[in-house]
């Protein structure tokens, strides 16, 4: 029997997302900016509680690119988690300075194999809290405790889950959800608003890419609730009540 829950995750230390790409210029140095946006995809958090550590082959530089997000299918056949949302963001700064070897130093079109290269990363801190929503496929399946989203910049959440009871189906905004999976699972959206898009779509869904919120004239989006008084608005995909 399917069962929803809503989960907190709490960052434990620094998470990287390239999710934007600007430019600051200090004293005549100008420097890229690479910054998040303060939405988890779903597909990075599906690898984490799967077990699986997921890296991110696109570039912010470069147009969509389509991957095969090979372990994916094997995840969903237990779980779907939804994007996360932001509860509380502790954001840092960090910059840096990369200088070649050589004597001669050889510029590059590509950005990262430019010298000298002065960067700067805009990274999710440490307390950080995200809230989602996961549906396990099966009783069996014990949602884990701490998990790891990405490899290049560490990324260890803990996780709290509590059972949610849907209380009603409702028409309006919902929290995030991903365009290409409300395609995939027949719930496509009236309208919808963009809150994040990446530059990696999984093979063969388009729009996988982008996190919305969407918008339903009918009644098609759960009210859930947890004990703690949290509550989410998704449709819900995969599972009837």
């Amino acid at each position: 029997m399917p069962k929803v829950y809503i989960c907190s995750l709490k960052l434990c230390d620094y998470l990287t997302f390239s999710s934007t790409v600007g430019y600051a210029n200090i004293m005549d140095v100008t420097y890229t900016v690479y910054k998040p946006q303060p939405y988890l995809h779903n597909y990075s958090l599906m690898y984490g509680f799967g077990g699986l550590l997921y890296a991110s082959l696109g570039s912010p530089h470069v147009e969509t690119t389509q991957i095969e997000y090979s372990l994916l299918d094997d995840v969903e056949k237990k779980l779907y988690i939804y994007p996360a949302r932001p509860k509380e963001i502790h954001l840092r700064r960090m910059l840096m300075n990369i200088k070649g070897e050589g004597a001669v130093e050889v510029r590059q079109l590509k950005p990262k194999s430019m010298y000298p290269w002065h960067v700067a990363h805009l990274y999710f801190a440490p307390n950080s809290v995200f809230e989602t929503v996961v549906i396990t496929k099966d009783d069996r399946i014990r949602l884990p405790k701490t998990v790891r989203v990405g490899v290049k910049r560490q990324g260890v959440f803990d996780v709290e889950c509590e059972e949610a009871a849907v209380r009603g189906y409702t028409s309006g905004l919902t929290d995030p959800v991903n365009l290409g999976d409300l395609t995939r699972y027949k719930l496509n959206p009236d309208s919808y608003i963009v809150l994040l898009n990446t530059k990696t779509a999984r093979r063969g869904v388009p729009n996988s890419n982008i996190i919305v919120k969407a918008y339903y004239r009918e009644n098609r989006v759960a009210v859930l609730e947890a004990g703690n008084r949290i509550k989410f608005r998704v449709p819900l995909i995969g599972v009837h009540y």
